[in-house]
């Protein structure tokens, strides 16, 4: 994502592979130079970008994490740096993402902040406030093209999400995917309702549009009541109407001077977010 990084990583990996395989070293010349080419304001894929880099992470796990390898130490190691770099992938995709909105720029920083707060509200887990989080952090990220190599056995989601690819955010996928449904079952991909909805895909669905109406909002006198008087609209048609109540209380807090940070997670440290998510169910 870094243009300058990538493009110094591969003059780096160059010069290293000249003294092994020259043959090799001039492709990789060539395709250089068709990268100084091209325009800094060219547009990509960032979908195919993140998926090929995952799914290159993942065969790179499955490859060295060999069964008769007896050093655990090291293996446990090496399973936890490539997590991190797939998580930072992740997390990457999801602030550009909010960086080329210029409109809404930080709706994955201030989605996850009320998710975390109205999970605080509602005395959830720590292990279930964590993944709410994360959701909130990764709900823009858009769906993944369907390709041999992302296709799994489970088929109960209709649609491929990117964050599938990576075994430990499979709940996640589930979260975001779902977060689109409706309390009144008219809501899309499964048409599901009431409580067959997941939780943290109601909260994750009502603090997202709450969001975007405060935002949309702000030039007027008073965008919390605006944005509130928005989301209890659609109580019991598109949203829990115990989240509903859930979120008033949390607009109360903040009319009466609470305070929550939305600040952007750190991509270098986001691996906390996957830390005991063997306890998730």
């Amino acid at each position: 994502f870094e243009s300058n990084l990538v493009q110094e990583s591969i003059e780096l990996a160059q010069e290293h592979i000249a003294n092994i395989q020259p043959e090799l070293a001039q492709v990789i010349a060539k395709q250089l130079a068709k990268i100084k080419e091209t325009p800094q304001t060219t547009l990509y894929d960032f979908t195919d970008v993140v998926a090929k880099v995952v799914d290159y992470l993942e065969t790179s796990q499955q490859n060295l994490l060999i069964p008769s390898f007896s050093n655990h130490t090291f293996s446990q190691s090496l399973d936890n740096n490539l997590s991190s770099n797939k998580m930072q992938a992740f997390l990457r995709m999801a602030q550009i993402i909010d960086q080329a909105d210029a409109l809404n720029p930080n709706a994955a920083a201030e989605v996850a902040s009320y998710a975390e707060a109205i999970g605080q509200i509602l005395d959830l887990p720590a292990w279930q406030i964590k993944r709410l989080r994360l959701a909130g952090l990764l709900h823009r990220l858009p769906p993944l093209k369907i390709t041999k190599s992302s296709l799994t056995e489970d088929s109960s989601l209709p649609q491929v999400s990117l964050l599938r690819i990576m075994p430990q955010l499979e709940a996640i996928a589930k979260i975001i995917t779902y977060q689109s449904e409706h309390w009144d079952g008219s809501g899309t991909p499964n048409s599901l309702g009431y409580d067959n909805i997941p939780l943290e895909s109601r909260i994750l669905s009502i603090v997202a549009d709450f969001q975007a109406q405060l935002l949309y909002h702000q030039s007027t006198p008073d965008p919390l009541n605006q944005a509130l008087a928005h989301c209890q609209a659609k109580a019991s048609i598109v949203y829990d109407p115990k989240l509903v109540q859930t979120l008033e209380l949390l607009v109360s807090g903040l009319q009466q001077g609470m305070n929550l940070q939305a600040n952007q997670t750190k991509i270098a440290s986001g691996m906390w977010l996957l830390e005991e998510e063997e306890q998730f169910p």
